[in-house]
């Protein structure tokens, strides 16, 4: 049996079995002929990619005009020819390596799914695939490594906490030490965000001590040495009063500068510290305290006190604090530096937009305008109770995501010719001025004629001064008129031009005006409107021709082929796709790819509404003045009578007052 194994890529580990055709891609849509079709969640690859398929014992494969094209034996396959593989050839899609085995070997023992041999495939990703029959795609038990290698280390040390007996009291809080840190650890590792990293720590010291009341972290400004106050918490819930929130400077002071962790295991009687008046006033009992390290710098302190005497803390318990206060400095610093990432990336982005923005001035800000529009409404949308937005919900990534994919959605801009992204009118400036100067140029060759003819006349008849004059008044008459009939020519043409225009041909009278001649001075007859100039001015839509249009909205391709060069972190992969739809129609009309509803993501369908009110409603567009915003909503609102635009996400936007929100 022929199989397809997929070695690299995001599905690495997938195979599907080939019977008469296979088609691959990332599609959801399932194939109506019949034949199999594998979806793989490689971003790079186009909806219907590849096809491979089988004549006798022979196979072929053909790319099915793909974006990024199919290589086989190092080269592309040129569109719609059909090439011959054999056993053990390779193809390469997208980030995707696969290769045809005609004779897959099964191991001699079974398990609940075939085995692939680590020459098949590259560790690494999550096995995915369709849920056909044809298809077979390894579960994730086939593929774990052995449990040495991945263990939930809580679990392993609760089982050898177990083990021990009631002699063996040492070893029990030997492990109970070593679990509390192996908690937090696990807990804190892969907290980001500063305030959620801040109430876990909380959380986690409350945990772990079961006697502590009160906990307080404190931030050290290095620069000014001053404290600030990062976490003050009861174990109600309810943060302390300021007045209980007071430290000794006696405490502080021997903490930070001598880096000691230190426990008062009866603070009421200790006299080696001047303790605060509201530790007797609160009747604190026990407190301990010690400083974040990492590395060399002193970041900041944790209190954690009680008053309860029956929960005095121990020695033991001031290791666990110093060893948890470690590892908590370390996630601090990795919050501080992954916020450092953020605001770097933050200004590139920025800075990128506004480089992008810079070569077309008529739509500064455009971006920045639709990325606060578009956040907005996916906020209320997240909120919205309405049955059928119900279950859309965005987490705090997902709207950061939809936030980049909204300031980067023109990013292809930096493709497009930079006359084309200005063109104001129909004609360019340059083709407008050579229209005028050919009318110039027609008057004055109709003047010279009409003058040169009547000199002519009066050398042949020997003309009075009297019947000169006569003849002069008559030929200035008709000149004038000419002239005039001219500049009303040249006035429709450059009523035309205006790309807010449009032509109607039983109306209009360009097609007069393109039939008229005039002869220069050697006689030769010169159109007084070009075959080029009547085109662009008869068929132009807005500003620009065909050609043109075209060019502009491949930025869209653009936009999607850059951002998929950039190795997006998981909680951003799907900027790519959010941008690229967000030309995309309900109806099937849309631009680049003519998705259909169910294939255009929720995110894009809430920017194509962003993007449209803010083109429409801005002020600064070279080729048109902006509407007011009851006018813009109206056209909205039209297009999602016609089916094109998405009628709940417009009534949020509505409801929502999202419209009102942007910053430039």
């Amino acid at each position: 049996m022929a199989e397809l194994i997929i070695r690299r890529g995001p599905d690495s580990g997938t195979r599907a079995k080939l019977d008469q055709e296979l088609i691959i891609g990332r599609s959801t849509r399932s194939r109506e002929d019949g034949s199999d079709f594998l979806r793989l969640s490689d971003a790079e690859i186009s909806r219907r990619h590849v096809r491979i398929f089988r004549e006798g014992d022979a196979f072929f494969v053909e790319d099915l005009q793909s974006t990024n094209g199919t290589l086989l034996h190092g080269k592309f396959l040129k569109p719609g020819q059909v090439h011959a593989i054999s056993d053990g050839d390779e193809l390469y899609f997208g980030n995707t390596q696969a290769v045809l085995r005609l004779a897959a070997q099964k191991p001699a023992t079974t398990s609940k799914s075939e085995q692939v041999s680590a020459a098949d495939f590259d560790l690494g990703g999550p096995a995915s695939g369709s849920s056909r029959e044809s298809l077979h795609v390894m579960s994730e038990e086939d593929r774990q490594p052995d449990v040495s290698m991945v263990v939930d280390a809580s679990q392993i040390l609760m089982q050898l906490r177990g083990k021990f007996g009631a002699d063996h009291e040492p070893d029990r809080e030997l492990v109970k030490r070593m679990q509390s840190i192996v908690q937090v650890s696990i807990a804190l590792g892969a907290i980001t965000d500063q305030d959620e990293l801040l109430a876990k720590i909380a959380e986690l010291i409350f945990d772990i001590f079961e006697g502590a009341e009160r906990v307080f972290v404190v931030a050290c400004d290095s620069q000014t040495s001053k404290f600030v106050p990062l976490i003050i918490r009861n174990r109600e819930g309810a943060p302390p009063s300021v007045d209980e929130f007071e430290l000794s400077r006696t405490i502080v002071n021997e903490v930070l500068e001598k880096r000691h962790a230190l426990l008062l295991m009866d603070a009421l009687g200790d006299k080696r510290f001047n303790v605060q008046e509201s530790i007797v006033d609160l009747a604190i009992r026990s407190v301990m305290c010690a400083p974040m390290l990492y590395e060399d710098e002193v970041l900041g302190l944790i209190q954690v006190d009680t008053r309860q005497s029956s929960h005095v803390f121990s020695s033991e318990d001031l290791e666990i604090l110093t060893g948890i206060s470690a590892q908590i400095a370390v996630a601090m610093k990795n919050t501080q530096l992954y916020k450092n990432i953020e605001g770097l990336f933050e200004g590139f982005v920025t800075a990128s937009v506004t480089a992008i923005e810079s070569r077309d001035p008529g739509t500064a800000g455009h971006s920045f305008r639709v990325a606060d529009y578009t956040e907005h409404l996916a906020k209320a949308v997240d909120r919205s109770t309405e049955k059928a937005l119900r279950d859309t919900r965005f987490d705090r990534d997902q709207i950061q995501e939809i936030r980049y994919a909204a300031l980067l959605h023109d990013f292809g801009k930096v493709g497009v010719r930079e006359h084309v992204l200005t063109k104001a009118k129909k004609l360019y400036p340059h083709e407008t001025n050579e229209l005028k100067l050919r009318f110039k140029y027609a008057q004055a060759c109709m003047e010279r004629r009409a003058y040169l003819d009547l000199v002519n006349l009066a050398e042949a008849n020997s003309m009075s001064t009297e019947e000169f004059r006569a003849h002069r008044k008559k030929i200035d008459a008709q000149v004038r008129l000419e002239v005039e009939r001219l500049n009303e020519f040249l006035a429709i043409i450059l009523a035309v031009n205006e790309p807010d225009h449009y032509y109607d041909k039983n109306t209009g009278r360009l097609h007069e005006i393109n039939e008229i001649q005039f002869l220069d001075r050697d006689g030769r007859p010169i159109q007084l409107l070009s075959n080029f100039e009547f085109s662009v001015l008869s068929f132009a839509h807005g500003s620009l021709n065909t050609e043109e249009r075209q060019e502009i909205e491949s930025h869209v391709s653009h936009t999607y082929k850059f951002l998929s060069l950039i190795p997006w972190t998981k909680q951003f992969a799907n900027i790519p796709d959010i941008a690229h739809a967000h030309h995309e129609k309900l109806d099937g009309t849309g631009y680049p790819r003519g998705l259909a509803a169910d294939e255009i993501p929720v995110q894009s369908k809430i920017m194509t509404i962003a993007d449209i009110f803010d083109a429409l409603t801005a002020g600064d567009r070279p080729y048109r003045e902006g509407v007011t915003t009851e006018m813009a909503l109206s056209v909205i609102e039209g297009e999602v009578k016609q089916g094109k635009l998405d009628e709940q996400l417009f009534r949020v936007f509505i409801e929502s007052e999202s419209y009102k929100h942007r910053n430039m």
